[in-house]
């Protein structure tokens, strides 16, 4: 079933310009690459699928393929929110915001030691300051979000960007006036979440 998006997401990782910068892209193709997708998913809607209707094209075509694809399959698709937040982040936001764990620990596709997926977020959102044991790398495929680091210092971003989190990077995100859309992929320890910080 998500085997076409799968490679779409491919493809637009060797797309990248950036590619060569980040040596994690390696793996993360290899588990693409060699996915076995499952041929049914169990649907798992959350409130965050209206915003769907808002998300747009971006011009660029190889993000446009894999957003074409994945608005398609969204509806269908099992959304998670982050556990450890549910006690923690508001109701706004929680309504507002999730994700598809497409490859990795406990998702579609199981993977030890990737993880790729696509987050959806609502406008106007802070998305506090965490981290993780992973390194990560998002691409921006809709909206315009900010990225800042513990100093606070902002990254406006926009669609083909990208941002990388060493491990343990502390950072936090800012939503704009349109919903966002980012791809991440995830190498190293995958399996735990994303912890929130408290303090600077």
């Amino acid at each position: 079933m998500i085997g076409e998006l799968l490679r779409r997401i491919a493809e637009f990782h060797r797309s990248r310009p950036a590619v060569p910068e980040f040596p994690m892209v390696g793996p993360v193709l290899d588990a693409l690459d060699s996915a076995r997708c499952p041929a049914d998913v169990e649907s798992v809607p959350l409130p965050v699928l209206r915003h769907l209707d808002a998300v747009g094209p971006s011009g660029d075509a190889a993000i446009d393929a894999v957003l074409d694809e994945f608005l398609r399959l969204a509806p269908v698709l099992p959304w998670h929110r982050t556990t450890g937040y549910l006690d923690v982040l508001s109701w706004d936001y929680l309504d507002n915001y999730g994700y598809v764990r497409l490859l990795g620990p406990g998702s579609i596709v199981e993977h030890p030691d990737v993880r790729v997926g696509i987050g959806l977020w609502g406008p106007h959102l802070h998305y506090p300051a965490h981290k993780h044991e992973a390194e990560e790398l998002y691409h921006v495929l809709a909206g315009e979000p900010s990225f800042s680091g513990r100093d606070g210092t902002g990254r406006t971003t926009g669609p083909g960007d990208a941002v990388h989190h060493a491990p343990w990077q502390v950072h936090s995100q800012d939503f704009g006036a349109t919903p966002t859309v980012l791809l991440y992929c995830w190498t190293g320890a995958v399996e735990p979440d994303a912890v929130l910080v408290d303090g600077p």
